[in-house]
């Protein structure tokens, strides 16, 4: 539980800091930003409205604001998508002139010889982000639908949805075509 409060809490902080990661995280280990820069230009804003998205639709559930914890499988995913963006910003290779081998975070570290294993592992955490982005989205956005369901329904109609208030015993009456009251079968 304490894991899923920590992410809770921490959503609006990595709202802004993963995107600045990916964007220029590697300067900070003396790696020149180059021609891969050109596409994070256009990665990171969308990284960012993504994870604000599923940061708003995440805190907008009353459940989660209440425990104050994402749910679990929210915490699966984001931990996921989290770790992916980390891992991309960490491996992906950068070169200013096509004929300089390029140079990443890892590169740096481990030296020019993990150089084609930092591609690779850039290729997947890359394809990891999206679709756990993509994943983490619509759960998020699902979890919020059902949660504020019986709410929508009742501003938008009037009326009670059966079963969705504390301690509901209220049955709606079952009706035919012709609008006969048909008998109450028992389950």
């Amino acid at each position: 539980m304490w894991y899923r409060r920590a992410l809770f809490s921490a959503q609006f902080a990595a709202t802004i800091i993963l995107p600045l990661w990916m964007l220029i995280g590697r300067v900070f280990f003396g790696v020149i930003l180059g021609w891969h820069y050109a596409i994070q230009l256009f990665l990171a804003p969308l990284l960012f409205v993504f994870l604000a998205v599923i940061s708003t639709l995440s805190w907008a559930r009353r459940r989660s604001r209440q425990t104050g914890a994402v749910s679990s499988i929210d915490a699966v995913l984001i931990s996921v998508l989290y770790f992916s963006v980390l891992v991309y910003g960490f491996s992906v290779v950068d070169s200013v002139h096509s004929y300089e081998p390029g140079k990443s975070v890892a590169t740096e570290l481990f030296g020019q010889a993990f150089r084609d294993a930092s591609f690779t592992v850039a290729d997947i955490a890359g394809g990891v982000m999206i679709v756990a982005g993509l994943a983490t989205f619509w759960v998020v956005l699902v979890e919020y639908l059902f949660e504020t369901r019986p709410q929508l329904v009742q501003s938008l109609t009037g009326l009670e949805v059966p079963g969705a208030g504390e301690g509901a015993t209220e049955t709606v009456p079952i009706t035919d075509a012709g609008g006969t009251v048909l008998p109450a079968v028992a389950e």
